[in-house]
């Protein structure tokens, strides 16, 4: 078969998922779903993939996903208990009563509060919008803030899902994976906190809050090269968590030394603001789940805590899917296994009734099943196309002889290495932006071009950490365009509609930064 047949062919699926969401306007889980179904089809019939493979293949996605698949599941359980029981709405008062001029509420809430949220495993598209419409933000900025807010640390969110799970899937370094990121990270936070305050106010608010984001974009942006260096590999998934804390606390003193108060100083707007917080639950309870949870990924993080914990249940969590293909699925290791533990040792402080706890089921099961089902149909994709053109042989998956040129990520990474040749480096970040524009998750994105990636850098002798590394950052700035996260921002201040135009506003600072990011790739490859 023509190789530019063949990579048509390999490339459908994922061209197929991206045109029923961008001009049919299809959800992501019915355009994974089909996506996954039209992947299997091609690599039976079309890269000679036996379909028992192609299945095997299906279900190692399945449980290769459960680092984001669960992670979502339990965070909406979690966040989802938290709106329900008031804790969120206790928070969201307190937040407002912070005074701040405009371009420093952007930076704290959706630079630093926003950072630390996400790296938590909680979701500043579903929680910061309301706060920002009620500060007086316009539809649009509400719903844009908080998904660009997302950028700036998205391989460092959800406890470093994005970066541990393809690191594990795959037998990468974490901790190399992790610094090299970081290198990228001042001058993309630093773009995107700048990119903010357009959005927001046009050049006047770039003009007035320039300096405010300068420093938040830096100080978001070294503090990840230095946490990343301090903390152990286990516990990479708390550098969000402190880059975030770290963050707020150097805009809260550059306030303090600016001379400005750090609570609302009008009096109408402290008796409103007292007003809206009388009866609410106390900060300290509303907080409690996030804490729990930030407190036993420190204790999980601990070298010895680990171990014992992997030890524990042994090869009861390793399950046989083909062959020589085994997923060891280190239960009590995960972050989202600890979101549910913090969920339900906090549960009672929170929930007040049965009647509360029905509510708190039906919205989780109601909200979760979508985007569950995405995470684990995009996995499933990623590794149909990875296990194209293998076979079981002598108890092993592996290419027959001559087969590994019916392997769909092979076929695509060899087109883009011969079709950009040198030229690669500066255009395989934007592999990550369309990826996780796609799927709305660059967990996601990671997996599906992660073979196309390492095809493509061995034969242009690159070196793949650094590519892969520009590939997730590329992933997280897509934050601000995908239309999965737009759509959540948009239906919680009843704004859906207005995802075209949020897109159409941010997606040139999303490319300009996608391009920046292969600028710095290039330049860390040559030196």
């Amino acid at each position: 078969m023509d190789l530019v047949i063949q990579f048509i062919l390999a490339i459908l699926p994922i061209l197929m998922v991206f045109i029923g969401l961008v001009f049919f306007r299809q959800s992501g889980t019915l355009m994974g779903v089909l996506g996954w179904i039209l992947t299997v089809i091609i690599a039976v019939f079309f890269f000679q993939t036996d379909i028992s493979v192609a299945l095997a293949a299906s279900w190692y996605g399945v449980l290769s996903s459960f680092g984001i698949s669960l992670m979502v599941l339990f965070t909406i359980l979690q966040v989802t208990m938290m709106d329900i029981t008031g804790a969120i709405a206790s928070i969201t008062a307190y937040i407002k009563t912070i005074a701040a001029e405009r371009y420093e509420q952007i930076m704290i809430l959706n630079v630093g509060f926003g950072t630390f949220l996400v790296s938590i495993g909680a979701t500043p598209v579903t929680m910061l919008p309301p706060i920002m419409l009620a500060l007086g933000f316009s539809p649009l900025a509400a719903v844009a803030l908080p998904c660009m807010g997302y950028d700036p640390l998205t391989s460092f969110s959800l406890l470093a899902v994005p970066i541990t799970l393809p690191a594990a899937a795959f037998g990468l370094d974490v901790k190399t994976l992790g610094i090299t990121v970081a290198w990228f990270l001042p001058v993309i936070s630093t773009g995107i906190a700048l990119a903010m305050l357009w959005v927001a106010d046009g050049i006047a608010g770039v003009r007035k809050g320039f300096l405010t984001a300068l420093v938040a974009g830096l100080t978001l942006g070294l503090c990840a090269i230095l946490f990343v260096h301090v903390l152990p590999a286990a516990a990479i998934g708390l550098v969000g968590v402190f880059s975030g804390i770290v963050t707020v606390a150097v805009l809260f003193l550059m306030r303090k030394i600016r001379g400005r108060p750090l609570d609302v100083s009008e009096p109408a707007e402290i008796a409103k603001a007292r007003e809206e917080r009388k009866n609410k639950m106390p900060l300290w309870k509303a907080s409690l789940p996030w804490l729990a949870l930030v407190i036993f990924c420190i204790i999980i993080s601990i070298p010895v805590i680990q171990g014992a914990l992997l030890a524990s249940l042994g090869n009861l969590q390793k399950l046989h899917v083909m062959a020589d293909q085994i997923v060891n699925l280190k239960l009590l290791t995960q972050a989202y296994f600890w979101v549910l533990v913090s969920t339900i040792i906090t549960a009672p402080f929170l929930i007040r009734s049965k009647d509360e706890l029905k509510k708190i089921t039906t919205v989780w099961l109601k909200r979760s099943w979508s985007p569950v089902l995405a995470a684990i149909v995009f996995f499933a994709i990623a590794y149909v196309m990875d296990w194209s053109g293998k076979s079981v042989i002598n108890g092993a998956l592996t290419f027959a002889p001559g087969a590994s040129g019916f392997n769909m990520n092979i076929v695509i990474g060899t087109v883009l290495a011969l079709a950009f040749g040198i030229a690669f480096p500066l255009i395989s970040p934007s592999l990550g932006l369309f990826g996780s524009f796609v799927s709305g998750s660059e967990t996601s994105s990671n997996v599906m071009f992660y073979g196309i990636l390492k095809k493509s850098t061995e034969m242009l002798n690159l070196n793949f950490i650094q590519v892969y590394a520009a590939h997730m950052v590329a992933g997280g700035i897509a934050s601000g365009i995908a239309v999965a996260k737009i759509i959540n921002a948009a239906a919680v201040v009843d704004k859906i509609g207005i995802e075209g135009e949020v897109v159409r506003k941010v997606a040139p600072f999303a490319i300009v930064l996608t391009i920046i990011t292969g600028i710095m790739l290039c330049l860390m490859l040559i030196f």
